[in-house]
C-alpha cells in the first residue's frame, strides 16, 4: 500500500468503515512500515484529543446550563431584569414602542425595586403635570404685531 493512500485511508480504518480486504491491506502496512505507524498514532492521538475536548465542554455547558436553571428559578423575572437595563428602556416604556413582553417584567420589576418604582413614578408624575410657563406681558403685543402686520 502507498503511503499516501494509508494516510487518506487512516480515518475510515479508525471509524471502522474499512470493507476486510482493504482494512486486511491496511492493518499489514502499518504493522510493516513504521513512518506511516508513527502518523497513524498521531492521527489517532489527535482524534482522541478531540473526543476528550468536546466530553469536556459538553459537560462545562451542561454545567453552565444547571447553574443557569438554578438561577432563574430562585430569581423572579422582575428581579432578572437589572435596574441598569431598565433605565436605559424607561423612555420607550413611557412611549409605549417597548414590547409587550417587557411590559410584563418591567411591571414585575417594580413590585420588586423600590428604587425603579420611585423613579417610573417620578417620570410619570412629570409628564402628567401641566408644565406652566410664564408669558411676558410683551409677548401678546409683539404676536399680534407679527400677524397683523403692524409696527410697534
Amino acid at each position: 500500500m502507498e503511503h499516501t493512500r494509508f494516510e487518506d485511508l487512516i480515518s475510515e480504518y479508525l471509524d471502522g468503515g474499512l470493507m476486510r480486504p482493504v482494512r486486511r491491506e491496511f492493518a499489514e502496512h502499518l504493522l510493516a512500515c513504521r513512518p506511516c505507524h508513527l502518523v497513524f498514532n498521531d492521527v489517532r492521538e489527535a482524534l482522541d484529543a478531540c473526543h476528550e475536548l468536546k466530553e469536556s465542554q459538553m459537560r462545562q455547558i451542561a454545567l453552565f446550563t444547571e447553574v443557569e436553571q438554578k438561577i432563574i428559578g430562585a430569581t423572579s423575572a422582575g428581579e432578572m431584569l437589572s435596574c441598569r437595563t431598565l433605565d436605559a428602556l424607561i423612555s420607550d416604556y413611557f412611549e409605549g414602542i417597548i414590547e409587550s413582553s417587557y411590559e410584563e417584567i418591567f411591571r414585575e420589576h417594580f413590585a420588586v425595586c423600590d428604587g425603579c418604582r420611585r423613579l417610573v413614578e417620578g417620570v410619570r408624575q412629570s409628564l402628567e403635570e401641566p408644565e406652566e410657563v410664564e408669558v411676558p406681558e410683551e409677548l401678546y403685543g409683539r404676536i399680534i404685531a407679527a400677524t397683523s402686520g403692524r409696527r410697534r
